[in-house]
């Protein structure tokens, strides 16, 4: 957990409210109010201080009874809120109406414009890949600007159809590596691919495979846990000047983890948000390593 370490800022009593973030999610539908809520609940509690969750009307007060700890809008559009966010996730649970895909564009878009480190998962990727060409072009876009997209499996394949117009990945690992690289390449922005083993590929192409153990059981909503736990250490590497390649790292790293303990501890029938439990307990034990070096 060195690199998890690294990552999270010192607190002291001298801190004000927000100053370890402001996160904002950009996501939920009537069919999806879970997605938003996991996203937004891990970034609070690997140390966010703020999030706001911007979900559909008829999303907002189920995703709100969820916690009173997150605050929730009942519009998908951030609006002048943006502005205000220290980092910023577009996708989960979204849906595919073609209003919440254009907001989902305008939002990944304004915040390039804005330099918002940005986490663009789920359908942010569906809604990103149809117009990929726009949101990466030199007007907007910059390799140096903090962005990772998270895809699965299915739509890594996807993404690699759009913007390489590639009938498949291939099978091997070498070649679904060189189509990631080529991928990052290609869009200048970070692309983290959640599965068995994870991968992680810079604007640079350069590749990064993570395999700590984790656990057998991959219920969904786990994927939307690591995008809030990103989001934060995004932000706060930086903030710090450091390299994008530990946040993928200590976010695969990280989310791992937790879902080995929550395996090990609930079994066949762990979900989502038994992971989630495990966020803020990972969290206290790798603080007290911090203050206790001998103890790691």
């Amino acid at each position: 957990m060195d690199v998890v370490k690294r990552l999270l800022p010192e607190l002291s009593t001298a801190l004000r409210k927000g100053n370890c973030g402001r996160l904002g999610v950009i996501g939920g539908s009537m069919e999806y109010t879970g997605a938003p809520y996991f996203a937004a609940i891990s970034a609070l509690k690997v140390g966010a201080d703020l999030v706001h969750v911007f979900t559909a009307a008829d999303a907002a007060p189920v995703v709100k009874s969820y916690s009173p700890e997150l605050i929730v809008h009942p519009e998908l559009e951030p609006g002048h809120w943006l502005q205000r966010m220290d980092a910023l996730i577009v996708g989960p649970g979204l849906g595919r109406e073609e209003r919440s895909l254009q907001i989902a564009r305008e939002s990944i878009a304004e915040a390039q414009r804005l330099g918002i480190p940005l986490i663009i998962d789920a359908d942010g990727l569906w809604a990103f890949t149809e117009h990929w060409i726009s949101l990466t072009s030199p007007s907007l876009h910059r390799a140096e600007l903090p962005i990772i997209l998270t895809p699965n499996a299915v739509e890594m394949d996807r993404l690699a159809q759009k913007v390489l117009q590639l009938q498949t990945l291939g099978k091997s690992w070498e070649e679904i590596r060189y189509a990631v690289s080529r991928l990052a390449d290609r869009l200048k922005m970070n692309i983290f691919v959640k599965g068995p083993t994870d991968m992680f590929a810079t604007t640079d192409g350069k590749v990064r495979l993570f395999d700590r153990e984790g656990s057998p059981r991959r219920p969904g909503g786990i994927g939307d846990c690591l995008s809030g736990v990103l989001a934060c250490f995004l932000l706060w590497s930086t903030r710090s000047g450091g390299d994008i390649e530990k946040v993928g790292e200590a976010g695969s790293c990280f989310v791992r983890e937790c879902a080995r303990r929550a395996y090990e501890e609930i079994g066949r029938g762990m979900v989502a948000g038994d992971v989630i439990g495990q966020v803020a307990p990972l969290v206290k034990h790798i603080d007290k390593a911090i203050e206790k070096p001998s103890a790691v």
